[in-house]
C-alpha cells in the first residue's frame, strides 16, 4: 500500500499557531489526522519564506521564526524550489495569468512532485484543476 503524501498550504500552518482564530481546530485536527493515519504531511521552502514574510509584516518577526521552527518539526518532507519548478513556474504563469505568485508556486510544487491533494483555506486555488484542493474538515472524509 501506498502511503498518502498531501501538501499543506501556509495558511494552514498560520490557523495552526492562533488558538483563537476560527480555524484552528479544523487546522490541529488535520495535522492529528495524517500523523494518525500515517499521511505523509508536506509542503515546501516557500511556506518557510512566506511565514517569515507575514510575520513581518504583522511587525511580529520572532513569532514567525517560531512557527517555522514547529513546521520543521510537523512536516515529513520539504519540496526545494529547482530550476525545473522555476521553469514548470513559468509554464504554468502563462496559463493561470490572474493567479497569486505564491498559490501558483505551491500548486507547482504539488505538480512537479506528483502530490495528489493540497489542504487549503484559500479559495482561490480551486481554479487548479491537476491536483485535487481540499480545506482540512475535507481531509477527514476523503483522505
Amino acid at each position: 500500500m501506498t502511503t498518502k503524501n498531501i501538501y499543506i498550504d501556509t495558511n494552514i500552518f498560520i490557523y495552526l499557531s492562533k488558538p483563537k482564530s476560527p480555524f484552528y481546530k479544523d487546522c490541529i485536527d488535520i495535522i492529528r489526522h495524517c500523523k494518525t493515519h500515517k499521511i505523509l504531511i508536506s509542503t515546501s521552502v516557500e511556506t518557510i519564506q512566506e511565514i517569515i514574510h507575514y510575520s513581518k509584516n504583522i511587525k511580529q518577526p520572532l513569532a514567525g521564526v517560531a512557527i517555522a521552527r514547529n513546521i520543521l518539526k510537523l512536516v515529513n518532507r520539504f519540496y526545494p524550489i529547482t530550476e525545473s519548478t522555476v521553469l514548470l513556474y513559468l509554464d504554468q504563469a502563462e496559463i493561470y495569468q490572474t493567479s497569486g505568485s505564491r498559490d501558483l508556486l505551491h500548486y507547482v510544487v504539488c505538480l512537479e512532485n506528483k502530490i495528489d491533494s493540497i489542504i487549503t483555506l484559500d479559495k482561490d486555488f480551486k481554479k487548479f484543476k491537476e491536483v485535487e484542493i481540499l480545506k482540512p474538515e475535507e481531509v477527514m472524509t476523503q483522505i
